[in-house]
């Protein structure tokens, strides 16, 4: 990744995978980015494209999204951007 929040490397799809939403099975199938949060607090805000996707929720290390090549992700932790994640360098393999 680079410092402006720019992921590169190879992305691999993946199926059944059930830890990321194990309720909705359309959700266990794709592109899947993990990362770990170095700024601590105690509440995150993920935003999708510019949407608040989660809000408020309790602030943890390990994070995973879902990701496909046109997504942004800005995570917010207690009301301050911390990155925005963009994938447009980003190879997505089968």
């Amino acid at each position: 990744m680079l410092a402006d929040g720019t992921v590169t490397g190879t992305l691999k799809h993946v199926t059944d995978y059930t830890q990321f939403n194990d309720a909705v099975p359309a959700e266990q199938e794709g592109y899947f980015f993990p990362f770990k949060l170095t700024k601590t607090g105690t509440k995150m805000t993920f935003k999708k494209n510019g949407e608040e996707s989660k809000k408020d929720i309790a602030w943890e290390a390990m994070n995973v999204f879902r990701v496909t090549k046109t997504d942004t992700f800005e995570v917010i932790v207690d009301g301050e951007s911390v990155v925005t994640f963009n994938f447009a360098k980003a190879t997505f393999a089968e």
